[in-house]
């Protein structure tokens, strides 16, 4: 099936960091959307339909001075779309990060019913504590 206005609106929503518009993303979002994410982060669980979707990011955004997504690419297979991202954020306290997400979204009758972020998220928590995100050195193999 395709779905080239849901790529579309991923492409629109993703891309550009500060130029990331979300408006066609969220219209194309079932009425019964089911969104998860990691409950790890203080923001995290299962979000169902689209007022608890926006009532979830309006809760992110108030965490974070700001944080936007730089599109990868856009991937549409067998009624998904993967879409991985880079992340830029700044914590309201001042620590910043980037980090790699996943978006993944089902598409059911032309709409997203189903998403799913996959990320970093103890690179999140890091930073929402008010700390520098940890790093530890490569492994080394001998």
């Amino acid at each position: 099936m395709n779905n080239e206005h849901l790529v579309e609106a991923c492409r629109k929503a993703f891309t550009g960091f500060e130029a990331n518009d979300k408006a066609d993303l969220i219209a194309a979002l079932a009425d019964d959307v089911l969104f998860e994410f990691s409950d790890s982060l203080p923001y995290g669980g299962t979000y169902k339909g689209k007022e608890e979707f926006l009532a979830f990011w309006a809760h992110v955004y108030k965490e974070y001075e700001y944080f936007n997504y730089d599109l990868r690419a856009v991937v549409e297979s067998d009624g998904y779309i993967f879409v991985p991202v880079v992340a830029r954020a700044k914590t309201q306290t001042g620590f910043s990060m980037e980090n790699e997400h996943l978006f993944l979204f089902k598409v059911s009758n032309g709409k997203i019913a189903y998403g799913r972020i996959y990320a970093d998220t103890a690179r999140g928590r890091d930073v929402l504590e008010g700390r520098e995100p940890r790093r530890y050195p490569k492994l080394i193999l001998s």
